[in-house]
């Protein structure tokens, strides 16, 4: 692993130092303002100081640094570009140092996600034995080579890569168990940038169910004391220097720059969040009513591309104090929600630390006030850790992370820069793919369904029409038109993603109830009214091609699975070829509802397997489950045969005992099980008889229940099984899926 470190991370600074001369932003103007306000004045003017229009506004700890990098550019003899002045001194001197002070600290971030990547507990926890390793290296090279940084702190410029190693350090802190190391290290960042309070009520839900005993007072007393003091002391060194040498009003002076309350709802462009569409329909309504002519309404000034503040035309304005209040109450309804409704993992912990931390700062970003696009970030960082550890937010992780791309994008606008984003963010994007198929082995339309493809195109047409028609077409007239669309259409994304990942997560249990259920009865429904086509033969002398379908999964984590199919030659029974391949469930185990998690998996990869091999299409699929004799009617094999077109058999070794444990209780299931297979009686009523047959195979060897699944009559689905039993055991086919399907287990995860 340190090869690839050393690898990545030369060729990442080789990049960097490439994209010295790349499109300079006014940020460099704002961090050369502040490293001379922060070498030439007394700590009780940084904050007062406004001979230029970039006047410092962020924590003290940041003004530290800029001061550090001060005394560097005087070491080296650029004094003038320490000089305090109204406008902006800019020559290649100044490009230089400022974009290598970048490159510094980017080494800082590349260590850091190398620390985490390596030495993290956590991060591997619940991933198979065999994926471990490729986890960890996959996670520092999503982390490491993360777009939104490239494009932010290497063209655009800024210092979020040094930010965001102080914030993995937190999370690297959390995994370990270190929850005072992780409280302080939190705590000098919020004093780096004061935005990074978007994780603050993640942190304090996590605390409060993983750092305090609520069964021990005195535990809680001790505990809390040497925490308040880990969030205490950056505190003191960062604001103590400013209270000594100006008194209370420093402090006051620093609180007016750090949030100003005088720049609007939004930014001048718009960020993809709530405000944006509430903005989209403040604009809808004006157009309307001014078509009816109704009312003397001002016009909206908020498509002016400037940061100003603004009144809507037609809804209702937004108070800084609404959106405080809103962003309050959402995260305390959703961190809540978590704690709730999301069992503990099998260590018993809650859930990770990165979901809190997501939740959190997706809220502040969602309803926050005047938010910057760039604050995507702090989504997008604590969202690729968690895709690694649970990879069942991979598809999540691709489109947000996608969704950044796009957001980012009009802060880059000058012909060689739009060359640079664009070839930036899909490298980015084909690297995620190709890391992360490496890493699971899971297909690529598992990460990127169709959907994605489909909105990512319908961005990316809206993107080209921004840079190369709209001016070509409309010259300066409607220049924020396209903007806004982008905006818009990103902000429907995020809005997406928020409702998945609550629905996935806070959401879990009501979710499966309202959904996956309803979705599993109305298929059944549709089974048994024979909806789904199907191309099925009558005569067993027709049959030449029989196929057995399994699915195992990984011991460490049975969303992960793989899939077989084995084809076998009837009636003689001779093999004729297998396949198999990895899968990743998305819906959780839900009892007596199976199929609705895993049949539509091995309908798909049937179907995969029969269009590129049409030499081996069955002439019926044998599955290792109930088809009809399940508890609704309605098993695996049904789903399976419905959704694939061919004639199916459930074929099993148990009875379904669904009904039987509720009748019994849980405490003597046992029992039950016991007496069943001593006994092999049926214990369902007559009616099942028809929808089952028992094939007996002798006193040592419990036999198998053969059942209809789709498209088949029971006597002929009998005859073939009984065809099939070459080991007398179970069919062939179905013991051929299963061993190659526990054979790639064994060889690829556990």
């Amino acid at each position: 692993m340190i090869g690839v470190i050393l690898t990545v991370g030369t060729m990442l600074i080789g990049l960097k130092t490439i994209l010295i001369p790349a499109y300079t932003s006014t940020d460099f103007e704002v961090h050369r303002n502040w490293m001379a306000v922060t070498r030439n004045l007394n700590l009780s003017e940084w904050y007062t100081e406004c001979t230029s229009e970039w006047t410092l506004d962020y924590p003290p700890f940041f003004a530290y640094f800029e001061r550090v990098l001060a005394f560097f550019a005087d070491l080296v003899g650029l004094h003038e570009i320490l000089e305090i002045s109204e406008t902006a001194v800019f020559h290649r001197n100044v490009l230089l140092f400022q974009r290598t002070s970048v490159i510094v600290t980017d080494i800082f971030y590349i260590l850091v996600c190398a620390l985490y990547s390596i030495h993290s507990k956590k991060l591997v926890e619940t991933i198979p034995a065999k994926m471990r390793q490729r986890a960890r290296i996959a996670c520092f090279i999503l982390l490491s080579c993360i777009q939104s940084l490239i494009l932010i702190d290497s063209i655009h410029f800024q210092y979020n890569s040094m930010l965001t190693a102080i914030f993995i350090l937190s999370i690297y802190f959390i995994d370990q168990s270190r929850f005072l190391l992780a409280a302080l290290t939190f705590s000098i960042l919020v004093n780096f940038k004061h935005i990074y309070v978007y994780y603050a009520l993640g942190f304090v839900f996590y605390y409060l169910t993983n750092y305090f005993d609520f069964t021990n007072l005195l535990d809680i007393f001790g505990k809390g004391i040497f925490l308040a003091t880990s969030i205490l002391v950056p505190f003191i060194a960062s604001l103590g220097p400013f209270l000594y040498s100006g008194g209370l009003n420093s402090l006051l002076n620093i609180a007016s720059r750090l949030f100003p309350v005088s720049r609007g709802l939004t930014h001048a462009f718009w960020a993809p969040n709530f405000w944006a569409i509430y903005n989209l329909l403040d604009l809808v309504l004006y157009r309307i009513l001014k078509l009816l002519k109704i009312g003397n309404i001002e016009a909206p000034t908020y498509t002016s591309g400037l940061v100003q503040e603004y009144s809507h035309s037609v809804l209702p304005n937004v108070s800084p104090i609404a959106t405080l209040a809103l962003v309050v109450l959402f995260s305390l309804a959703v961190l809540t929600m978590i704690v709730v409704r999301m069992p503990k993992s099998a260590t018993g912990d809650s859930p990770d630390f990165t979901l809190y931390a997501i939740f959190s700062s997706l809220v502040f970003f969602y309803f926050g006030y005047h938010v910057h696009e760039k604050a995507i970030i702090l989504i997008t960082v604590p969202m690729t850790i968690l895709a690694i550890k649970d990879v069942k937010h991979l598809r999540l992780y691709i489109f947000i992370t996608t969704i950044s791309s796009f957001s980012l994008f009009p802060l880059l606008f000058t012909p060689f820069e739009v060359l640079l984003k664009y070839s930036i963010a899909i490298t980015y994007l084909l690297l995620q793919l190709v890391v992360i198929k490496w890493f699971t082995r899971f297909p690529i339309s598992t990460i990127l369904p169709i959907h994605y493809c489909v909105y990512f195109g319908l961005l990316t047409f809206v993107e080209f029409y921004n840079t190369f028609v709209h001016k070509a077409m409309w010259g300066d007239r409607f220049e924020f038109a396209p903007l806004m669309v982008i905006s818009v259409l990103t902000s429907f994304g995020v809005t997406v993603f928020f409702a998945l990942l609550l629905f996935r997560n806070a959401l879990r249990g009501l979710g499966i109830l309202l959904t996956q259920k309803a979705r599993c009865l109305m298929r059944e429904e549709l089974i048994k009214a024979g909806t789904y086509s199907v191309q099925c033969l009558e005569d067993e002398r027709e049959f030449e091609i029989i196929a057995g379908v399994d699915i195992s999964a990984s011991k460490s984590n049975s969303d992960i699975v793989v899939v077989s199919f084995s084809a076998f030659s009837y009636p003689n029974i001779q093999h004729l070829a297998s396949f198999s391949d990895t899968r990743l469930l998305h819906v959780p185990y839900i009892p007596q509802y199976l199929a609705i998690r895993e049949a539509e998996v091995v309908a798909e990869f049937v179907k995969r397997i029969v269009d590129e091999y049409p030499q081996y299409r069955p002439d019926v699929i044998l599955c290792d489950g109930f088809g009809e004799f399940h508890s609704r009617g309605c098993g695996m094999a049904c789903h399976v045969g419905a959704l694939v077109g061919i004639p199916t058999i459930g074929v099993a070794k148990n009875l379904p005992m669904a009904s039987v444990y509720e009748f019994v209780g849980n405490e003597n299931r046992k029992s039950a099980d016991a007496f069943i297979q001593k006994a092999r009686h049926i214990l369902n009523d007559n009616k099942n008889k028809e929808k089952r047959r028992y094939v007996p195979f002798d006193l040592v060897k419990p036999g198998i229940f053969v059942s209809v699944g789709y498209g088949i009559e029971l006597d002929l689905a009998t005859r073939i099984v009984v065809g099939s039993l070459e080991y007398s055991t179970t069919s062939e086919p179905i013991r051929q899926a299963d061993l190659q399907s526990r054979e790639a287990i064994r060889k690829y995860y556990d």
